[in-house]
This record gives C-alpha cells, sequence and structure tokens, in this order.
C-alpha cells in the first residue's frame, strides 16, 4: 500500500490543479473566451467551440483521475494536455508578445516564465504518475 502513496499525491495534485483550472475559467467564463481570441495561435479556431472544448477535457481529466479504473486514462490526459499547455504558452513567449494568458485565477497572474516553469513541474508530475502507475500496476 506504501508503494501507491506518491500516485495518490500526483493524481491529487493533478485533479487539484485541472479543477481549479476549470472552474476559474467557468465562473468568468467571457473572460477567458475573450483572452483566447487574442492569442495568434488560436485565430483560426471557433472560440465557441474551442471554450467549452478546453473545460470539457479540463473537467474529463478531474473524473478520470476520480476513479481507480480510469486513472490512468486520467495520468496519460493529464501528460498530454499539460504538455501542450506548455509548449502553447513557450510559443506565446518565444515567439509573440503581450498575448494575455486566459489561464485565470492565480494561474493567468503569473509571469509567462514563471507559468512555463509551473506547466513544466505539473507535466514531469503526471510523467512520473504514468511511469509509477505502470510500474505499481505490472503484472
Amino acid at each position: 500500500m506504501k508503494k501507491e502513496y506518491p500516485i495518490f499525491a500526483i493524481v491529487g495534485l493533478l485533479g487539484l490543479l485541472f479543477m481549479y483550472a476549470a472552474v476559474v475559467k467557468a465562473m468568468d467564463y467571457n473572460l477567458f473566451l475573450a483572452d483566447m481570441s487574442k492569442s495568434p495561435l488560436l485565430v483560426k479556431y471557433d472560440k465557441q467551440l474551442l471554450g467549452p472544448a478546453v473545460l470539457g477535457v479540463e473537467f474529463l481529466i478531474v473524473a478520470l483521475l476520480s476513479f481507480t479504473t480510469t486513472r490512468k486514462s486520467g495520468l496519460f490526459l493529464s501528460f498530454f494536455v499539460m504538455l501542450l499547455f506548455t509548449l502553447y504558452l513557450g510559443t506565446l513567449y518565444f515567439f509573440y508578445t503581450n498575448i494575455p494568458c486566459s489561464c485565470g485565477g492565480i494561474l493567468g497572474k503569473m509571469s509567462y516564465p514563471t507559468h512555463i516553469a509551473f506547466n513544466a513541474g505539473f507535466t514531469l508530475l503526471a510523467a512520473t504518475g504514468v511511469m509509477l502507475y505502470k510500474t505499481n500496476n505490472a503484472k
């Protein structure tokens, strides 16, 4: 049982992060959409479809992480989404200027370098969760 503690901690941290991010975006949904509309990387996408998709994926991750039967999928999706968000922020930071982050809450108030490091840390955390889950559940 003790070998599962790190996975529980990782799942808890990822769940909290995605729940917080989704709830903050949902609470000020119009600001979330407006900030997304300012992104040069998302100009080709319909924000009325992309907004609900982002929130849906974040809430889906929380749900998948909540149940042992879907936890593996939740960890993989967490890793993929965190990697995608990290690459997205890195691209905005290194190739564009004055682009607001559509993250909201305390995450949206971080500087780009801090936010990129934060996301990279959670990407590594999710990758660690995937590896630990595979190790602990290998037959």
